[in-house]
Parts: structure tokens; C-alpha cells; sequence
């Protein structure tokens, strides 16, 4: 797939991982950390990525730093995921569309990222989400037309509430391979489980 010209992808990776009790960003399988995975693999797609930081925030930019990335650092990344999309969107270079992906989510391929970007060409004026456990979730692509309501989220609530109340178009995507990295449970799970391709 050829990288997309009107696309910018937003990882979201200003979580402080308060269960899970280490940055997330910062877990390493074999010699890339999650971060640089999900940077890695949004390369693929566009040349356009912003990164949103903000718990310890100085050790994370030091990972990615030699990265063609733009990073910026939300000081209310406390507040909730909504407020890193708030604030990223405030700050994201011109683009036409804008997709949504979390840093700790390392099991879905980059095919079904291709998936998204393939159906949202197909309709422009349309969110294009994934739709796992029978929710509709990020990874989402989100039109221009949309950004404002993205700027105008609550602290308290990501993306998920406001793509349950829009007519939106979605990808499936397997449960398994949704799942994120919350509890030292899930890191072995997946340290067990990951195979960079």
C-alpha cells in the first residue's frame, strides 16, 4: 500500500500506566520498545505522525527522538485520554483526515490499519473505526469535518463515547488481537505472545 498524502496518525501515548506500574511506552520486546513499534508501523502508512506524551515524558521523547515524528507534550495528560486528543488535535499539522492509534496495542497488524484507510477513502465524509468486542473503538479515522468535536472532548472520556452517538463506517477486527497492555498480566501475556514481523 502506497503511504497516504492526507493523513496524519495521532499515537496516543500520555498515559502514566498507573496499574501496570512502569510506562508502558517503554516495554521492550527483543530491541524495540512498544512505542517505537507503533511508530515503526504508522510509517508505513504516512509520513505524517504526531506523538502525544506526557507521564514522564522526557524518558519517553529520549526513545523516539531520532524518529521522523513530531512530539508534543500534554501537561493535562492527568486529566484523561480525552484531553490528549483534545490537545493534539490543537497542535496536528493541515491534514484532511486524522487517525487515532494507541501506542499499546501491539498485536494488530498493520493490514487492518490498511483496511481503515481503504474504506475511509471510500467514504470521505465518514469516521472509519474498528469494532471489537462488539464496541466501536480506536483505531478510528476521523474526516476534517470532525475535528472540532475531537478539540471540544471531555478530559474524562476518549473517542469511544463519541463514536457510539455518530453515524460512523468500521472494520472488524479480531478480540484477540485488541487487546492493550494494562496489568503486569498482560505484559507477560504478551511478552509470551509478541512476534515483531
Amino acid at each position: 500500500m502506497e503511504k497516504s498524502d492526507n493523513l496524519t496518525i495521532l499515537i496516543l501515548a500520555a498515559g502514566s500506566s498507573k496499574r501496570l506500574g512502569e510506562p508502558k511506552q517503554l516495554i521492550r520486546v527483543k530491541d524495540k520498545s512498544l512505542l517505537e513499534k507503533a511508530i515503526e508501523n504508522a510509517l508505513k502508512l504516512t509520513s505524517s505522525i504526531v506523538v502525544v506524551l506526557g507521564y514522564k515524558s522526557e524518558e519517553i521523547r529520549k526513545e523516539i527522538k531520532d524518529l521522523p515524528v513530531s512530539i508534543i507534550v500534554n501537561s493535562n495528560y492527568k486529566e484523561g485520554m480525552g484531553s490528549s486528543i483534545s490537545y493534539a488535535m490543537k497542535n496536528i499539522p493541515l491534514t484532511e483526515n486524522v487517525l487515532l492509534m494507541l501506542c499499546d496495542q501491539p498485536l494488530i497488524p498493520n493490514s487492518h490499519y490498511e483496511k481503515l484507510i481503504e474504506k475511509s477513502v471510500i467514504n470521505k465524509s465518514k469516521i472509519v473505526c474498528s469494532k471489537y468486542y462488539n464496541r466501536f473503538a480506536v483505531p478510528s479515522i476521523f474526516p476534517k469535518k470532525y475535528f472540532k468535536h475531537l478539540i471540544e472532548l471531555n478530559a474524562d472520556y476518549g473517542a469511544r463515547k463519541f463514536l457510539e452517538n455518530n453515524p460512523v463506517e468500521f472494520v472488524e477486527l479480531d478480540n484477540k488481537l485488541a487487546l492493550d497492555i494494562d496489568t503486569l498480566e498482560d505484559k507477560e501475556f504478551y511478552l509470551n505472545k509478541i512476534i515483531w514481523k
